[in-house]
């Protein structure tokens, strides 16, 4: 079987976090060919043209995990761009929201994408929750 990729966009300042995560879903849905990447693990770094890499790999990612924090919202222009670059591509994203609420998320105006919706947006504490879908959708996409 195939492996399947999860794209995991974070801020710097949430590297340990995110290491923590990207462990994490990769340890529990092994048995689902499941690998999560990061731009910081595994992006090429020779790779001269780093966005269309990036847009590439995007494209052809099962999923992405959206980690969004105070440190996202003070200076994530690269990670805003990456959920832009998602939702081109119609890639499902889920978004987990740690030290932030969804209702400060939106207080935020300036900065803050309209692509946020409610309904895609669960607390950091809820990434097993998270994982369980990413299980459901990599067995749909294992179908024929």
């Amino acid at each position: 079987m195939a492996e399947r990729l999860v794209f995991l966009s974070y801020s710097g300042h949430d590297a340990f976090e995110a290491s923590l995560l990207q462990y994490a879903v990769e340890t529990m849905l092994a048995a689902e060919f499941l690998r999560v990447w990061t731009y910081q693990r595994d992006q090429a770094r020779s790779e001269r043209d780093v966005a269309s890499a990036l847009k590439a790999r995007l494209r052809d990612s099962l999923a992405m995990l959206f980690l969004v924090s105070p440190s996202t919202l003070d200076g994530g222009a690269a990670q805003w761009m990456e959920l832009a670059y998602a939702d081109a591509f119609n890639v499902r994203t889920f978004i987990l929201l740690h030290h932030l609420s969804f209702h400060e998320l939106k207080a935020r105006e300036a900065g803050v994408p309209p692509l946020l919706l409610a309904s895609q947006c669960n607390q950091a504490m809820q990434w097993k929750e998270v994982v369980g879908d990413l299980r459901v959708l990599a067995k749909e996409a294992s179908q024929p």
